[in-house]
């Protein structure tokens, strides 16, 4: 209940209110006063803070997250078309950083203080200093706009494919730097958990058993390392679902991608409160979704071992 109370009142103590910053187009100046009211009514600001509250939630209740006067569109409409876009980059870069974060760290931990792993384990420091807009930007630099590469901003082109096959090499080649953005940033703490892990692993007597005996370094990778480091990966991304999903909305404004970070900043910029307070209330759901779903994981692959 505090959260939702929270939902509630942090949109509104942003200065200005969304009817009148939407008085001050020309499309809202000739407004009668019934019509300013029957605006103010569906943006939900009508009344006082109380009945505002009490109406959103007896609307959110009922499964209604409400309207959107900004987008003229019923605000569940708006998450359903951007959720998915979200979900492409979150999705895209976890295999990424968790793949390379495996194979990095257990590099470094098996050749702990030497000079691979000082060099790598320095880099990766610094990278970890680096918030992810100033990486978001620094891709778009280098690799959109001095070395038009890939795409600097958007979901797809602006005449798009009709052809299934073109239009999802379009999607894919406009999700890589967004992806590889969210991807560096979440690569290091991954980093730094499987390169503790394997310097440990290193020294225990049934790896240094499968070394004497010569098993290839493919299966010893697998079998004693990643085996052995994967729980531990699957329980520090429940403790990591919350800056993930900070950094793709970041990174989503960046690259002007249409996601759930999109359609909060513009909520923000609009003070369309209704907009604001399901989008975020959808982040929270998704959030506490994801963290069950990784308990879940979590649970079982303890259960396995």
């Amino acid at each position: 209940m505090l959260v939702v109370l929270a939902v509630f009142i942090l949109p509104r103590l942003l200065p200005g209110d969304p009817l009148g910053i939407m008085l001050s187009s020309d499309y809202t100046q000739n407004l009668s006063e019934s019509e300013l009211a029957e605006l103010g009514a569906r943006m939900g600001i009508a009344g006082s803070g109380a009945e505002q509250f009490g109406a959103w939630l007896g609307d959110l209740l009922r499964g209604n997250l409400g309207y959107s006067a900004t987008h003229a569109r019923p605000v569940a409409t708006l998450l359903a078309e951007c959720l998915p876009w979200t979900l492409l980059l979150i999705l895209g870069a976890m295999p990424v950083y968790l793949v390379l974060a495996a194979l990095a760290g257990i590099g470094a931990g098996r050749a702990a203080g030497g000079r691979f792993d000082r060099g790598l384990t320095g880099f990766v420091t610094i990278l970890a200093s680096i918030p992810p807009f100033v990486t978001a930007v620094l891709l778009m630099l280098g690799l959109a706009i001095l070395w038009p590469v890939f795409p600097a901003s958007g979901a797809l082109p602006m005449l798009p494919s009709d052809q299934l096959v073109i239009r999802t090499g379009q999607i894919a080649l406009h999700a890589i730097l967004p992806v590889t953005a969210l991807a560096l940033h979440e690569f290091a703490r991954f980093y730094y958990l499987a390169r503790g892990e394997a310097a440990v692993l290193t020294h225990r007597p049934f790896v240094l058993n499968a070394v004497a005996r010569g098993l290839p370094p493919c299966r010893l990778l697998a079998e004693y390392y990643g085996r052995n480091i994967l729980p531990t990966f699957v329980a520090r991304l429940s403790d990591s679902v919350s800056g993930l999903v900070s950094a793709v909305v970041i990174i989503e404004i960046v690259f002007s991608y249409p996601g759930i970070g999109g359609l909060i900043y513009g909520a923000i910029l609009d003070r369309d409160y209704t907009l604001l307070q399901g989008a975020t209330i959808a982040v929270a759901a998704g959030l506490l979704a994801l963290n069950w779903l990784i308990d879940a994981a979590g649970t079982a692959l303890a259960g396995r071992g």
